[in-house]
């Protein structure tokens, strides 16, 4: 009777176990095949955009390469040389530090030369302290 019982238990077992096996693999290769084809879905979607990308990049390298007409160029190149050649740059540039300067003539400056050196005649002997507050009054002067 025991071998029976035995018998029986094992061939239910068995008979379950192997229900069991053939539904959960049935679901998880649907499930696989589902999830296969999403993966290769975002690769084409990737591989489109990645395509339309460079297409664009290849065009826009194409115009930077063939921006100028070679004939335009030639034409720049030719009114460059007929034009004549100065120095703009640094003419502008000596404008601009005369303007800055003031524009102190030759005379106003041979004056001002002059006024210093009546001034430093009549300077005072002043002291090492004397001297330094001196020096901080004017610093503080020109300051703006």
């Amino acid at each position: 009777m025991n071998k029976l019982l035995a018998t029986l238990i094992a061939g239910t077992f068995a008979a379950v176990s192997t229900v069991a096996i053939a539904q959960s693999t049935g679901p998880a290769a649907a499930d696989k095949s589902v999830a296969d084809k999403a993966k290769e879905d975002q690769k084409m979607q990737k591989a489109d955009k990645a395509k339309a990308f460079a297409d664009k990049e290849k065009a826009a390298q194409d115009l930077s390469r063939n921006s100028p007409n070679p004939a335009d160029q030639k034409a720049n190149v030719d009114k460059s040389k007929t034009q004549a050649k100065t120095k703009t740059k640094y003419d502008q540039k000596a404008q601009a530090g005369l303007a800055e300067s003031g524009g102190t003539n030759p005379a106003e400056a041979k004056a001002n030369v002059e006024k210093s050196k009546m001034q430093s005649t009549k300077r005072d002997k002043v002291t090492k302290d004397e001297g330094k507050e001196i020096q901080k009054q004017q610093q503080k002067e020109s300051k703006p």
